[in-house]
């Protein structure tokens, strides 16, 4: 009696088996989705909590320092090297950019970020033994007796070599050395390069940056600081918690809304899958059920019967999507994160949906009257007697 339903689904096993790895692709996807949306956070993140800078100024009117593109007027960046908010000599101007470098005769995806040396926005060393920094301009405008080398420091991750070379728009930029892991979101590569440089190949040497970073003065709160300067100044001031803010809204939770209906919809569809296979083999045992019922067994033992065999084939499903979705990220062409305290939330919520679309099903079939097992209105065709259950009621007799 106790192994009935052990019994029931080595009867059925191709159905059993076939419903369990449609469970362990659904709930795989669903953690997938998490794992590139969770990666997406933390790289948005990183270059930003990189820099050490809490304050990020933009132009008046852009929406902040990553969102789109506009320079800062020069009057309005003069001043802020000399307030006594922030820390000496932590005032920054930064460029930040989208570009598509020519790398190796492909087109690819890149940000160019322009800084000097020595002060706040990029990295001030190298990875040992692999090149060293470049060269930085000894003005911050241009002047004739000031040649700026092409020189760049990339992300160790893109896989170029020292002394390759980088085109972007017309200007070339040469490998000088590597930096430790510093992606944007969706692996998007940073170029480190002096800001000379970067205005050189991105606007034509003008001499304009579009961010000014700065840390603040021990002695002041970073939010107090933001709104002196946006109640004094022709500026957009933010601190660092509100820069991630934008950027996670802006590159992350935007866009992806699609994925968050999907990760939904894939939910629905691992209990619906569970509930309509669920339901179709509730038909087959109609018979089945109605013999069981007719020799004595309750309703309430019939359904522990149904759930036990949709508990089982449920966790072996969710826990087969679970370990698979971390082989997935492992081997994913992008940064995926799969939160492990995430994906057991995930995962128990997956399992009780997929127990609750069968507890429905099954609640359908315990409602059978015993006597049509008894009668012949069980087409052959749809119904043929179960192994398991006649060995059953053959030892119960």
């Amino acid at each position: 009696m106790k192994t009935l339903f052990l019994k029931d689904m080595r009867y059925r096993q191709a159905r059993v088996v076939l419903t369990a790895i449609g469970i362990t692709v659904l709930i795989s996807l669903i953690l997938l989705l998490g794992g590139i949306m969770n990666g997406m956070r933390i790289q948005a993140q990183q270059y930003v909590k990189f820099t050490g800078a809490d304050i990020w100024i933009s132009a008046e009117g852009s929406g902040g320092a990553f969102i789109g593109f506009s320079l800062l007027i020069e009057e309005n960046m003069a001043p802020l090297s000399s307030r006594k908010d922030f820390e000496e000599g932590t005032v920054s101007p930064l460029i930040f950019a989208q570009a598509q470098p020519k790398i190796r005769e492909k087109n690819t995806k890149a940000i160019v970020v322009g800084y000097q040396l020595g002060k706040l926005g990029g990295p001030k060393n190298v990875i040992k033994g692999e090149g060293r920094m470049f060269e930085s301009s000894k003005f911050a405008d241009y002047r004739p007796e000031d040649p700026v080398l092409h020189e760049v420091v990339v992300d160790e991750k893109m896989g170029l070599e020292i002394g390759e070379q980088i085109t972007i728009g017309t200007e070339t930029v040469k490998v000088v050395g590597k930096a430790s892991s510093l992606m944007f979101v969706l692996d998007t590569p940073l170029l480190f390069m002096d800001i000379r440089v970067a205005q050189q190949v991105l606007l034509g040497n003008y001499p304009r940056v579009n961010m000014m970073i700065a840390k603040t003065n021990v002695h002041q709160k970073p939010e107090e600081v933001v709104a002196n300067l946006n109640a004094s100044m022709t500026i957009e001031a933010r601190t660092v918690g509100q820069t991630l803010k934008d950027i996670i809204g802006y590159y992350v939770d935007e866009p992806m809304k699609a994925v968050q209906f999907l990760r939904v919809m894939l939910w629905l569809a691992a209990g619906l899958l569970v509930g309509m296979i669920t339901y179709v083999t509730m038909l087959e045992k109609t018979q089945e059920i109605g013999v069981l019922k007719a020799i004595g067994a309750s309703n309430g033992y019939v359904m522990a019967l149904l759930l036990k065999q949709v508990a089982i084939i449920s966790v072996v499903g969710v826990v087969s999507g679970f370990c698979l979705s971390f082989i997935f990220a492992a081997a994913a062409p992008i940064f995926v994160s799969i939160h492990l305290v995430e994906s057991i939330i995930v995962a128990i919520i997956s399992f009780i949906v997929c127990c609750g679309s069968g507890y429905l099903a099954a609640r359908k079939a315990i409602m059978v009257d015993p006597m049509i097992a008894f009668r012949g209105e069980i087409d052959s065709g749809m119904s043929r007697p179960n192994p398991s259950l006649q060995t059953f009621v053959y030892e119960e007799t």
